[in-house]
């Protein structure tokens, strides 16, 4: 059996082996986004392809299924959803939340098999001689383990292993780190985890750790869209906020300006590609570092009151931790290292790629024969 680490992420899946990251086919690096399409023509799109269809065809692209993961329709994920993505909802015949498109109705955990059964097939691995570990959000319950890890075994992996996502990004460090107390700080695109550990002795203990479901950097694409909408309106009397497809094309373009900012100072969002009927001096929208922190400084300071619990949990001060390391995509996001920095008091470590660390670390975990005797029994949810 050949072993293989799954982050099976809110915006992203990256899977790894030994430490690897797997190349994908037709695609620069790894990383695939966790988007599945169902055009019209009956044809089914994954990744990059699927990313392009989200403003034209919002209800039958699904993407951050992972939120729903489990849940029942009468769950608050799934009133969160409703109220602000652009699904069609209904009930699967298991119970859970499901979504419905123009393919049929699909639940979170079918939408996931459907995702990891195209990466398995654009790296040329054989799901049934995979022996997996997938990582999962710390403050995910039973409900949603469970169907994570029926979603990788109606993908055709027989061994299934399970490891909280913040733990993975300690092994991911601390296969090259000796010290004592660490913290992980993982914001992904749906999700926030924070952990820390006593990493004095082997096996590693987990002293505390908690997260946020609901947290991540779709709320930061979400309000830097509602502050264009309103800008926009407030200007020029033009609502791009009433139609759920324009206002999709609009969190699309913002997503893009989001990424675009933590490579430059300003970015714009393309309006008249957002709707084209909008009038002609409204082209275009410029945001700044300073204003995309401003919009969502609310959505980051979050975080930290996470982290507050935790340090209270564990007993400790920032000043006893030793090392932060960051993973998740929305790590990249402007300003955040260095407040991340200013909360904690020392620089945090990203030596190791944000969007890879996750399935890194779960990739070591899965080549170590005895994975609860590293981790201890209550993180691998064998």
């Amino acid at each position: 059996m050949r072993t293989i680490g799954i982050d099976l992420g809110t915006t992203n899946t990256v899977a790894a082996t030994r430490g690897d990251v797997l190349p994908l086919k037709d695609t620069i690096g790894g990383i695939l986004p966790s988007i599945v399409a169902f055009p019209p023509n009956g044809t089914t799109l994954f990744g990059h392809p699927a990313r392009l269809r989200r403003g034209m065809d919002p209800k039958n692209t699904i993407y951050s299924a992972k939120r729903l993961m489990g849940e029942l329709p009468t769950s608050y994920a799934a009133q969160q959803v409703a109220q602000n993505y652009p699904f069609d909802l209904g009930v699967h015949e298991d119970g859970t939340v499901a979504f419905q498109t123009r393919a049929g109705t699909f639940s979170a955990q079918e939408i996931a098999t459907l995702i990891v059964q195209h990466y398995c097939a654009t790296t040329n691995l054989t799901p049934e001689e995979m022996d997996a570990v997938v990582t999962v959000p710390a403050a995910f319950g039973p409900a949603q383990r469970t169907a994570t890890r029926r979603a990788l075994r109606n993908a055709g992996m027989p061994e299934v292993r399970m490891v909280d996502e913040p733990i993975a990004t300690a092994i991911a460090y601390l296969q090259r780190s000796n010290l004592r107390y660490g913290a992980v700080y993982d914001f992904g695109g749906g999700t926030f985890d924070f952990a820390i550990l006593d990493c004095s002795n082997h096996p590693f203990r987990v002293i505390a750790h908690g997260g946020d479901p609901y947290l991540g950097g779709d709320d930061i694409d979400r309000g830097i869209a509602h502050w264009a909408a309103d800008r926009v309106m407030r200007a020029y009397g033009w609502d791009l906020g009433s139609d759920s497809q324009i206002f999709e094309r609009l969190v699309v373009a913002s997503e893009s300006a989001k990424i675009a900012l933590s490579q430059t100072n300003d970015a714009v969002i393309d309006i008249a590609e957002v709707d084209p009927a909008a009038p002609t001096q409204l082209a275009s929208l410029r945001i700044d570092r300073q204003r995309a922190w401003d919009i969502t400084a609310g959505t980051i300071q979050r975080t930290f009151h996470v982290c507050d619990e935790v340090l209270r949990e564990a007993g400790l001060r920032v000043d006893d931790l030793q090392a932060v390391f960051m993973a998740g995509g929305s790590t990249a996001f402007p300003g955040l290292a260095e407040h991340v920095q200013r909360y904690f008091g020392k620089r945090p470590r990203t030596d190791i790629p944000p969007m890879a660390a996750v399935a890194i670390g779960a990739s070591f975990a899965a080549a170590r024969p005895g994975l609860s005797e590293f981790l201890g029994e209550e993180h691998t949810n064998v």
